[in-house]
């Protein structure tokens, strides 16, 4: 996967934001639908429900050859053979990550400073997750980026950006415009009321 891995329209599925739904049911939806990449992120503290949820979808996924990344545990993405992880800022140290996933793993790093982008060693991480390009509910405490800050840290990257960070159909081509190889989105697909029906308007534009 770390040679094939397509960031045009990732997916970044967290069980908290699913409307109530099961985040296996919202995940196989946007796989049948045609996203390029999962992330799978759970900040709840659960590991018994991690390592369940993660075994699941990388099942899944496996059968739609669609690279699923885990968020930050490393050891979880070992245990289930997800394709790689996504590590934030103070996350494990992805030298470490590499030495226990292997080199076909892919390994991205969030990244929204000069400075970060400064430390990313590109024989070791894949691609950078930038952002917010817009406000988000997610990351409350990060400063906006906008489409100028963005284009300059996307100059600033030795690997490939997916832009991030209040992404919708309706906006997600001015990231790319704005250098980004990809969007990444939560709500906007996992909140849809029609998952499938999101995913095939982010095509559209995207095309």
């Amino acid at each position: 996967m770390r040679d094939t891995f397509d960031l045009s329209l990732y997916f970044v599925a967290d069980p908290a934001c699913c409307s109530g739904r099961d985040v296996i049911e919202v995940v196989s939806a946007a796989a049948e639908a045609g996203v390029s990449m999962v992330q799978y992120r759970n900040k709840s503290g659960d590991m018994v429900a991690v390592h369940a949820q993660a075994a699941a979808l990388a099942e899944i996924l496996k059968s739609y050859g669609i690279p699923f990344i885990v968020n930050d545990y490393v050891d979880v993405a070992f245990a289930v053979g997800a394709d790689g992880v996504h590590l934030g800022q103070g996350d494990t140290d992805p030298r470490a990550a590499r030495e226990k996933l292997g080199e076909r793993a892919v390994i991205g790093q969030t990244a929204f400073t000069a400075e970060h982008m400064a430390a990313i060693d590109a024989g070791v991480v894949d691609y950078v997750g930038t952002g917010p390009f817009y406000p988000t509910k997610t990351d409350k405490g990060k400063p906006v980026l906008g489409a100028m800050k963005f284009t300059e840290l996307v100059g600033l990257s030795p690997v490939p950006v997916v832009g991030i960070g209040g992404v919708k159909p309706e906006n997600a081509r001015a990231v790319i415009d704005a250098g980004a190889q990809g969007v990444a989105m939560m709500r906007s697909i996992s909140e849809a009321e029609d998952v499938q029906k999101a995913v095939q308007q982010f095509q559209e534009v995207l095309r």
